[in-house]
């Protein structure tokens, strides 16, 4: 019998409880209407108890060893997806960084991996990687905002060190997760309890990683559309330096 710790339950319900409030206010901070930002998070609310439903009943309904790692890779992938289609909406001009990269701040909720598993709760390979690969993640993103919060300015290496690393361990993690599945394919967790796909432990893989996930995706568009205009800004110097004339369309 899986017992989890009530203080994950009241961790991972409190996260899931702040997603869309976080959500809101990061795109009325970029000046994106109430209208549109309402929606966009009741998308994510939708995409929540979507996800919570499959956790909590419909993934018991299925018989395939394979649809709840299949589900959970799926999930993962969604949001970024998304995100990658319709990038206006989802990024909009005037986003702030800072919100982008605090959200990666909240996964130290990962260490609840390694947690449950001295539970017995989570396989130790899975708990390991993923576990300590959310919490540094996690530190490097709070580093990131207390240098931004410090200095003024954003420290973009950092933040394409922390982004990128973050992204490699979604990677890393989800592909031990699935070899930890009891499935024929299964690799890890051999003669272990691994019972990440149970509420509430489940509702990280399933989403609020993914929801991270999404931002990330965000955060890289967003500094590169930065760079781009950081570079038209200098090519524009450069022009007007040598005695060419910038002028727009008549």
């Amino acid at each position: 019998m899986v017992e989890f710790s009530p203080f994950t339950t009241a961790v991972i319900v409190a996260a899931m409880a702040v997603v869309p409030f976080y959500l809101f206010a990061t795109y009325r901070s970029a000046g994106v209407g109430r209208r549109r930002a309402g929606l966009l998070t009741i998308g994510v609310l939708v995409y929540g108890a979507l996800a919570t439903a499959f956790v909590v009943d419909w993934q018991f309904s299925f018989d395939g060893p394979y649809v709840v790692p299949a589900a959970m890779v799926a999930s993962l992938a969604v949001p970024p997806l998304l995100v990658l289609r319709w990038p206006d909406v989802f990024v909009p001009a005037g986003i702030g960084l800072s919100w982008l990269v605090g959200v990666q701040a909240f996964r130290v909720i990962g260490g609840l991996y390694l947690f449950e598993h001295e539970r017995g709760n989570v396989g130790p390979e899975f708990a390991t990687w993923a576990g300590i690969g959310d919490v540094v993640t996690g530190v490097a993103a709070s580093a990131v905002l207390l240098a931004f919060w410090t200095t003024g300015r954003m420290p973009r290496r950092a933040v394409y060190a922390t982004i990128l690393f973050g992204l490699a361990d979604f990677a890393w993690a989800y592909a031990i997760g699935v070899l930890s599945f009891d499935t024929p394919i299964q690799v890890f967790s051999l003669d272990a309890v691994h019972a990440t796909n149970r509420f509430p432990i489940a509702m990280i893989p399933f989403l609020l990683a993914p929801i991270a996930m999404g931002f990330m995706v965000m955060t890289l568009i967003e500094l590169r559309r930065d760079e781009a205009v950081v570079g038209s800004g200098r090519s524009h110097g450069a022009r007007s330096r040598a005695g060419l004339a910038v002028t727009g369309p008549k």
